[in-house]
């Protein structure tokens, strides 16, 4: 019973939150610019996203990068610099499928 009652107030508090939420958003007239319009306020909320791309490349590059700092046999260095540079690892903003 606790779990049907549960249910019944959630669906209702989304409800809520929905209805609520309608004020808040941009009402435009039909114009023949309301796709322009519309594509303006998408791009402005995309804005704040992070750019989740950026920091998953970092992520994944961060630790070569450094690991190659700490190399000091200059055969082995080189080699592992040549690697990186073939898959793409020496430049966080870069990817080896644009190459």
């Amino acid at each position: 019973m606790k779990m049907a009652i549960s249910f019944i107030c959630g669906v209702v508090i989304c409800f809520l939150i929905l209805y609520g939420v309608k004020p808040v958003l941009p009402a435009f007239a039909e114009t023949a610019t309301y796709e322009d319009e519309s594509e303006n306020v998408t791009q402005s909320l995309t804005g704040l996203l992070p750019d989740i791309e950026k920091i998953y490349r970092e992520a994944l590059t961060m630790p070569f990068i450094q690991a190659e700092s700490q190399i000091y046999d200059e055969d082995i260095a080189g080699f592992y610099r040549s690697l990186m540079e073939k898959t793409g690892l020496t430049d966080p903003g870069t990817s080896s499928q644009n190459q």
